[in-house]
């Protein structure tokens, strides 16, 4: 049977449908998605347009199972000149569980625009859908990119981040987990329950980096789940964040960093101010290459700031706070450990209010083709380094694969089969639970 016949046999709530965006301008954009169904696509046309406001701003309207596709890279190009009002990012993405979505296609271009991506970026992705997909896109010029909050996870892959416009200080995506109702769940290694980056080319500029360093590509936190993996990131860095970014904010819960490939080119000495720096929870690091004689830091480093001072939320760990272990008291070295949100730390699954232990472990990195291990940080105090015990809280060798093994490269949703499957089987679910029609 050819493929037209068969879909002529579908029901019509189920045929996909294109909805054609009149133009490339927020009132189009949403009054195509507001047209369409679960399952259709909501196509931008070629062009470039500058937009005040989002297409989901004032509608706050929740995602439907649509693909949202512009011409392509370069070619549908959408000029940020919102105001800095939370909401007016142009694309406000509130996710839904069982209703996949997908950005592909587009350019986000800041260049010249100073309020572009100021606090949350292009796109921001809030919700628990667990299975939405940023792919193709090119982000040029703003000093926030992305945001990911909440319990969802998904892929962002083939995608260009290119901030050479010095604004501010460029970081460019933040991804915020559920926080601590992440830390009673089991650990999720090795498996589709993240948010995945793969396949994207990141490139900052020295006019960026070299006046502090300090300008990470992605930086994640309160008990976000990330995988990091097949990337090329020059002159920019991660950070694992630490408990306490801002009030309130727990740590990185987990993080699978490999295959990824760091250079510094064209810097100032001392820039940027590291590859990766591990501030909190389990991270598994492994097959990365580095190159460059300008980094400030070269190691793949570990911290536990609250073993020495206050953060947001978080007060010092000096063995006497009762969100810590203790198991050192206070007065001696390594008093607090096992601290809250440390390093080597993952879950509180039993609920005693102290995380279990889940070791880091490293393998296979390199530094201009040496054997680059990872260690505490060279510039913890004593009693941060206390803390952080190598043979205990982290091992530089490959886990057992009980304990760890990587999830399939590339990441499932790349495929435009299974994107359709899922695509499908969303319609078909949101077609099964409508009300059927009174009887007349």
């Amino acid at each position: 049977m050819s493929l037209l016949a068969a879909q002529a046999l579908l029901p019509p709530a189920l045929r996909a449908e294109t909805r054609v965006a009149a133009a490339l301008t927020p009132e189009a954009v949403w009054d195509a998605f507001n047209a369409a169904k679960d399952g259709d696509t909501v196509q931008l046309p070629a062009g470039t347009a500058v937009w005040k406001h989002g297409w989901n701003s004032h509608h706050w309207a929740k995602m439907k199972a649509v693909t949202i596709q512009g011409a392509g890279m370069d070619k549908t190009i959408i000029r940020d000149d919102s105001s800095r009002t939370s909401g007016n990012e142009p694309f406000v993405l509130t996710g839904v569980e069982g209703r996949p979505f997908r950005i592909t296609g587009i350019t986000f271009d800041g260049t010249g625009l100073t309020n572009a991506g100021v606090w949350s970026g292009e796109i921001v992705i809030t919700g628990n859908c667990k299975n939405f997909r940023v792919d193709h896109c090119k982000f040029l010029n703003m000093d926030r990119m992305m945001t990911i909050k909440g319990d969802t996870y998904g892929l962002v892959d083939h995608c260009d981040f290119y901030p050479w416009e010095k604004h501010a200080r460029a970081q460019t995506i933040m991804y915020e987990g559920p926080g601590k109702t992440n830390y009673r769940k089991p650990l999720t290694l090795g498996t589709a329950q993240a948010v995945y980056f793969e396949d994207n080319d990141v490139h900052f500029s020295p006019e960026v980096v070299n006046p502090d360093g300090n300008n990470p590509w992605i930086a994640p936190a309160d008990g976000s789940r990330i995988v990091i993996r097949h990337n090329t990131i020059i002159n920019s860095q991660l950070e694992i964040y630490r408990p306490g970014r801002s009030l309130g904010m727990y740590g990185s819960q987990t993080c699978e960093i490999y295959d990824n490939a760091f250079s510094a080119v064209g810097l100032n000495n001392w820039r940027p101010q590291c590859f990766i720096t591990i501030g909190a929870g389990v991270a598994i690091v492994f097959s990365n290459t580095v190159t460059g004689t300008t980094y400030n830091i070269r190691q793949l480093e570990l911290r536990n700031e609250r073993a020495w001072r206050d953060l947001p939320s978080f007060p010092k760990a000096d063995g006497k706070q009762p969100m810590d272990g203790n198991e050192i008291p206070a007065g001696q070295l390594g008093a607090g450990y096992p601290c809250m949100c440390q390093v080597g730390r993952g879950t509180d699954v039993k609920g005693t209010g102290v995380l279990e232990l889940s070791p880091c472990y490293a393998w296979s990195n390199t530094f201009n083709g040496a054997p680059l291990p990872m260690e505490v940080s060279h510039r913890a105090a004593p009693n941060e380094a206390a803390t952080i015990k190598e043979g205990r809280d982290f091992y530089n060798e490959q886990p057992k694969p009980e304990y760890y093994k990587p999830y399939v490269y590339p990441h499932p949703l790349q495929s435009e089969t299974a994107w359709d499957a899922l695509m499908k089987t969303a319609a078909a679910s949101a077609n099964a639970t409508k009300p059927s029609p009174a009887n007349p």
